[in-house]
This record gives C-alpha cells, structure tokens and sequence, in this order.
C-alpha cells in the first residue's frame, strides 16, 4: 500500500493511495498417497486442489482438442467432447487485485473516491449453466434454433487440420448434447474494475461559528456516498465477486452458483454536534 500526499496548501489538499495485493496457493503434501481433492460437485464441475499444484483449481470436462488447442469437430460439424471427467480447465485464484483512491479537500467541501479490480482468475457460472439447462439463458433469443458454425477444426485424412465449415443447428438437442454437458463452456475471466464508491461532503463548522454563542449547533456536516457506482467486467453472470463460503475441499472461491450481486446504493449523512 502507497499513500502520498500530492497537494498540500491551506484552501486545497490531495492525497493519493494505491494498493497491490496477490496470492498464491500451493498443496505441498497430503496424506494416503492423495493427489488431489475435490471439492463440491457443481454438474460435473469441481473446485479441485492439487498435490504439488494451485489448491485452487477448477476440473471437469471439456472438448477434444489438437495439440494447437483447437476444438476438434466431426465431419457432420459438431464438436467432440473428450472422454476424460476431470481435466484440469482453470484456476480460481486472481493474477492479483489493486485498488486506487483519492481524497480531495478545498476549504470545507471535501470529495475521495476509491476503483478497486482484479486481474485474472476463473469464476464457474453455474447460473448461467442451470439457465442453458432450463432453456431460460438470454443467448436463446438471439441463437435458438439458428444456423451456427462451431469454432473448431476437421481432421484431413493426412492428419492435418482444417477450419471446420459445416453449419449445426442450435436446438435444444444439440445444446443438451454438446454444449451443457461441457464443462469449460461455464469458466470465464473474472477480471474487473469497479467504482467501489464516490464520496462528496462538506462542513458548515465556519457558518455555525459565525451564528453567534446562542446557536445551539457546534458543528454541521453533511455528506453523500454512492457505493458500486459501476462495473467493468467480460464475465457474463451477475458479479465476477464472488465472495467465499464455508465449504470443504476446494473451497466455494469463484463459485457463481445463484450469488446475489453486491447492490448499488446511495446514502446521505448529517452529524450535527451540540
């Protein structure tokens, strides 16, 4: 954390703060020749610790990929889903977090304010996941029962690779068979930036003074806070915040499973001293 005082003169002070955190999570031994544990099973999908590895990993299922990590697909255009049930598609923990604020102050009105984001780290929307299930998710109303081209590649007869271009139709079968089962389709970038909160106030303690001895009032101030005034963000669920729970095994860290969204709020405040 760095704080620093930038303008400092009688009618008009500024002060800067910024702060970088990271973490790292390694498992470094278990007992009974374990290598891994799973935690929770979120349809198919597992918040996973690893011996030697990150204790926050994601596993579960996912595509039949080339050594190049291209999707492999058939010769009909759909996408072929590797055998394996837990394969290692993520990790929960943020590259890091960092966060900048300032506070203003000229005479007696005073403003701060303070963006707080993240780097990196996986979430698993299992929201958007049992809303694919259900047939409720808002990409139906644009895709339901179109004509796609799945992102992928055919392989030749002579081992090589070409861009896959056979059209599917994206009905609820094809959706049931090749896309909700597929594990890695639920994990996203849970990077942001994010308007923690803006503060503007301003102190009447000169205009009480000035009302004379008999002016009950000492001091008067009054204030206005927003709080999660915006975000910016890539992930498609509510909030890529995801506050941890009480849970064994992997942990719930960066699990979307029906979290309610942090609320925006504004709160107006007058402390008044007799």
């Amino acid at each position: 954390t760095l704080g620093q005082d930038i303008i400092k003169t009688k009618d008009f002070d500024w002060t800067a703060t910024a702060n970088f955190s990271l973490n790292r999570g390694r498992v470094k031994s278990l007992p009974d020749q374990i290598v891994q544990i799973d935690g929770t099973n979120y349809g198919g999908i597992y918040p996973t610790a690893f011996l030697g590895g990150s204790s926050t990993g994601i596993t579960g299922k996912d595509y039949l990929r080339n050594e190049n990590g291209d999707v492999i697909c058939d010769e009909n255009g759909y996408p072929l889903i590797d055998t394996s049930k837990q394969l290692y598609i993520g990790n929960r923990e943020p590259d890091f977090l960092l966060g900048l604020g300032s506070n203003f102050r000229y005479k007696e009105l005073t403003a701060s304010f303070l963006f707080d984001g993240r780097c990196g780290g996986d979430v698993v929307n299992i929201t958007g996941s049992s809303l694919i299930s259900n047939g409720q998710h808002h990409l139906y109303d644009k895709y339901r029962n179109r004509e796609v081209v799945f992102n992928g590649v055919v392989k030749n007869a002579d081992g090589t690779y070409s861009p896959n271009t056979t059209p599917i139709i994206l009905d609820q079968t094809t959706v049931n068979k090749y896309f909700y089962p597929v594990s890695s389709n639920f994990i996203e970038d849970g990077s942001y930036i994010r308007l923690s909160y803006v503060t503007l106030a301003y102190d009447f303690g000169k205009l009480m003074k000035k009302a004379g001895s008999k002016n009950p009032i000492k001091g008067l101030r009054a204030s206005l806070t927003g709080r999660n005034l915006f975000l910016l963000t890539k992930y498609t669920g509510s909030d890529p915040q995801v506050m941890p729970a009480a849970t064994g095994g992997g942990g719930s860290m960066g699990i979307d499973e029906f979290s309610v969204p942090a609320t925006r709020s504004f709160n107006f405040n007058v402390n008044v001293t007799f």
